[in-house]
């Protein structure tokens, strides 16, 4: 039998730490350990997908893929093969696209590496910028928004501690509230994903006039009035 491949990861110790380290207050505790585990299941959820995609593509048959996963021919077909499920924010991350977890991949790591206690929507505001060709990189671009000046403006804002960076940066009330209002967003666009759009629509919320985001002077109607144009364009 294949023995798994070890990987370096956060253990259970650090996790908690670092949860408890972000709030007193128990019911925030849990509410960001709910999203750290939808966080890290999705991560995994997205490496078996990436593999089931590269087994396909050497000619596996889904019965072959089935029978590695430990499931049934249709339930592995029906589980990895792209569709339109209906959005559940109890599935976590399950709905985000590929860029808008890259988004959240990449605001962990911005705010570990700067030795931050806490993801805010400030790094996540700042990591939308990343990937230039996202449709949130988009419509900034459409409003003159300086990727260099939002990254900035994280920077100092954003409180640096002592001691070793935590493997994996608890998110801030800032930062959870804005991954619950993505799937606002989302339902009101009629949409049954999460992209990189409704995380930028979800943090000029809870910025209200007052974030990084405001700072480069991004005006709401006219952003939101660009996506319906842009989304049009793209509907055949």
């Amino acid at each position: 039998m294949t023995e798994p491949t070890r990987l370096d990861t956060a253990n259970l110790d650090d996790l908690i730490r670092g949860i408890d380290a972000a709030s007193d207050d128990p019911l925030e505790r849990l509410t960001s350990a709910v999203l750290t585990g939808a966080h890290m299941d999705a991560l995994v959820d997205h490496l078996i997908g990436h593999f089931v995609d590269a087994a396909r593509d050497s000619g596996a048959s889904w019965t072959d893929i089935g029978q590695c996963l430990g499931v049934t021919k249709q339930a592995a077909q029906k589980r990895f093969t792209p569709g339109a499920p209906r959005l559940d924010p109890a599935k976590g991350f399950a709905a985000f696209t590929e860029r808008a977890r890259n988004v959240l991949a990449a605001a962990h790591n911005d705010a570990a590496s700067a030795g931050n206690p806490e993801v805010t929507a400030a790094h996540l505001a700042a990591a939308l910028l990343d990937d230039e060709t996202s449709l949130a990189t988009l419509l900034l671009v459409r409003q003159g928004v300086d990727a260099a000046q939002v990254r900035r403006a994280v920077a100092q804002a954003s409180p640096v501690v002592d001691g070793e960076p935590l493997d994996l940066v608890p998110y801030d009330s800032t930062a959870r509230k804005a991954l619950e209002l993505t799937f606002r967003h989302a339902l009101r666009l009629d949409h049954s994903y999460i992209g990189t759009e409704h995380i930028l629509l979800a943090l000029l919320d809870v910025e209200n006039g007052d974030g990084p985001l405001a700072a480069a002077g991004v005006d709401r109607a006219a952003l939101e009035s660009d996506l319906r144009d842009v989304l049009a364009a793209m509907t055949p």
